[in-house]
């Protein structure tokens, strides 16, 4: 009967579409937290102690500050990178379909 469900290509398309925009959203907030840890390890004074969590558990290690400080920077540009390709893929898709 026509006019009854999703043609299976429409399916097919909004699939990949609303999945890149929940990657998109997850990714923007993984930058945002990653922008706060560096700007807190940027602002501590140089005597302050810092301490990372142990993967998967409650357990916490003491630090170097500036290592720490490195490493969040290190992760924020990578972050960063993996969201404007992903951005740049969408606008490719979106001018490939357009036609």
């Amino acid at each position: 009967m026509p006019g009854r469900g999703v043609c299976p290509d429409d399916r097919a398309a909004s699939v990949p579409a609303h999945t890149s925009a929940a990657q998109t959203v997850a990714l923007n907030n993984k930058i945002k937290e990653q922008k706060i840890i560096v700007d807190e390890l940027s602002n501590l004074k140089k005597n302050r102690k810092v301490y990372k969590q142990q993967q998967n558990s409650n357990i916490f290690f003491l630090a170097d500050r500036t290592k720490m400080f490195s490493e969040s920077k290190n992760t924020l540009d990578e972050l960063r990178k993996e969201y404007h390709a992903l951005e740049n893929s969408e606008t490719t898709k979106v001018k490939t379909q357009s036609p």
